[in-house]
């Protein structure tokens, strides 16, 4: 049997199964899925809105270890539909936050009919209400206005920024029938990236559109007029967690190419998410297990950058690094003490440009009372980093940087409560910790089920733990069997505490799939085919030449 044969059998018997799996229906499939998942896990909700036809038009799942994580990691969140994930072109909105190890890390997911802001008002709903009713501190998306509306209309008092990249590369479309392109695209570039200060860009942009005449023109001038969402020193305020670009967004959607493509039915996505996701968890428990086995070696004898090693991950110590060695570039030109404030003129040699170095004055505020340290770069809060200027107060004979500087969303000594969560259902091993926390889970959900029936019970139970006192003793029995100390950092309120409202779809009620899209040639896409995709072609024209 050939190559290619077996390929087109292992193939075939691939798509039987599929086919079996939704006999009733894609719809139904669906429903059957999330329903098992609901029973194997109380915590995992999702619902699934349908129109007057009674056809799938929106649907949202949320499983509880994203809920968990989202107590750590969802202050600042990514939002992205450009991919298409399935028959019926359903883009796949993933929310996505930053992990310690500054990896991309789920934090809900649906699938929309459209992209309109009823749409989007209805997932943005779903996700808040299954995430405990706490909005995002800030949320980074693309242009689009629906998408605007809809934030405004569910996270009012949520920072929203547009994705810089997106805006960057449209200089092209918008202003290349311009004889002086190349020297327009140069000079926005510059002052948008180079501008330190909202004044400094104020009187750069004036200059930029008076030099080239471009008063007029409609997408700068829309631009301008919501520059507070994407000019960096607008933002660089405001802590983002990096987030600046469509790298977090997009580098999660290609995570999921080689499980799902544009053919996939909605019951393959979810079970292929399912795969994925759990791949995705793998990765970072070997983070974590490679930050509290290994140590990277620190590159100067700072007792500061000693301080950093023991406590950040291995991703945020290296990023730490890098600004040790950005010192080297550091000079004091200027102290200016008065009482217990200090101010620094932090002068840094930058990048060699056109021939000759550049130099870039920044100014450093310090307080020998309270330890309070700024600097105008802003780093620390924009990316929670301190920054090489900020360093200079070693010279103030500062051995230790306060714990207000050492974030412990960045911290590998925090114990969190979702890696005890195990992340797809469908394995049938689990590790010894989180078989543990399922059974003590199972057991906890039958005690809380009995006293919840009447409010003396309810009192009772809680007499017997305020008694005992089961959360201090366990941890330090933990304490004690440990070789290092560690924090342990729960959720004081469990995800089954959240008054989340059950899912809206019965099992057995009738529901239909979405209109499949029928395509002549490529999908209307502009994403990159998945490896299976590209396999699957490549033995198709190999097979065809020799034939």
């Amino acid at each position: 049997m050939t190559t290619w044969n077996l390929l087109r059998d292992v193939c075939n018997y691939v798509g039987q199964q599929h086919k079996a799996l939704c006999k009733y229906g894609d719809a139904k499939a669906l429903q059957t899925h999330f329903s098992l998942m609901s029973q194997l896990n109380k915590d995992f909700y999702f619902e699934i809105d349908i129109d007057e036809d009674s056809q799938i038009r929106n649907v949202f799942w949320v499983d509880v270890r994203t809920r968990a994580a989202c107590k750590y990691f969802g202050d600042v969140i990514s939002f992205d539909t450009t991919y298409l994930t399935n028959k019926y072109d359903m883009p796949f909105a993933p929310f996505v936050g930053v992990s310690h190890h500054e990896h991309s890390i789920l934090l809900g997911c649906g699938l929309l009919s459209s992209k309109d802001t009823s749409s989007f008002i209805w997932l943005f709903e779903c996700w808040l209400r299954y995430m405990s009713n706490k909005p995002p501190e800030g949320i980074v998306t693309d242009q689009c206005k629906a998408m605007q509306n809809a934030i405004q209309c569910v996270f009012p008092n949520t920072r929203h920024r547009w994705y810089l990249w997106h805006i960057m590369k449209r200089i092209l479309e918008k202003l290349q029938r311009f004889g002086q392109y190349k020297d327009m695209k140069h000079m926005m570039k510059t002052v948008v990236y180079e501008s330190s200060t909202i004044a400094e860009f104020e009187r750069e942009w004036a200059r930029f559109v008076t030099k080239y005449e471009l008063g007029g023109h409609e997408w700068l001038t829309n631009l301008y007029e919501e520059r507070h969402r994407w000019v960096p020193c607008y933002l660089k305020q405001h802590f983002w967690a990096g987030m600046s670009t469509t790298q977090r967004s997009e580098s999660t959607n290609a995570f999921f190419d080689g499980y799902i493509n544009s053919s996939s039915t909605l019951q393959q996505f979810v079970h292929q998410y399912d795969n994925a996701l759990q791949h995705k968890t793998e990765k970072e428990y070997e983070a974590d297990f490679a930050s509290m086995s290994k140590v990277i070696p620190c590159g100067s004898q700072s007792l500061l950058e000693r301080q950093f090693q023991m406590e950040y991950t291995h991703a945020k110590f290296q990023e730490i690094q890098m600004e040790f060695k950005g010192k080297m570039n550091c000079v004091v030109d200027k102290l200016f003490v008065e009482g217990h404030a200090c101010r620094y003129d932090v002068v840094e040699e930058e990048p060699i440009h056109h021939g000759k170095p550049e130099h870039k004055i920044y100014i450093v505020g310090f307080n020998r009372a309270n330890m309070n340290i700024n600097c105008s770069c802003l780093l620390f809060e924009f990316r929670g980093i301190v920054c090489r200027h900020s360093l200079v107060f070693a010279q103030e004979r500062v051995t230790k940087a306060p714990n207000k500087y050492i974030l412990s969303r960045w911290s590998k000594n925090v114990r969190r409560k979702h890696a005890y969560i195990r992340a797809s259902y469908g394995s049938k091993v689990k590790e010894p910790h989180i078989e543990r926390y399922d059974g003590l889970c199972k057991r906890f959900y039958e005690l809380a089920e009995y006293a919840c029936e009447s409010e003396k019970t309810t009192e009772l139970l809680y007499q017997h733990l305020n008694a005992y006192d089961c959360t201090k003793t366990c941890r330090e029995s933990s304490s004690r069997k440990k070789k290092k100390t560690m924090d342990t950092v729960l959720c004081d309120d469990d995800p089954s505490s959240n008054s989340a409202v059950p899912n809206t779809v019965d099992v057995d009620s009738s529901i239909h799939s979405p209109n499949v899209v029928n395509r002549k040639g490529r999908p209307n896409s502009s994403r990159l085919n998945s490896r299976s995709e590209v396999f699957a072609k490549r033995k198709r024209t190999t097979h065809a030449k020799t034939v």
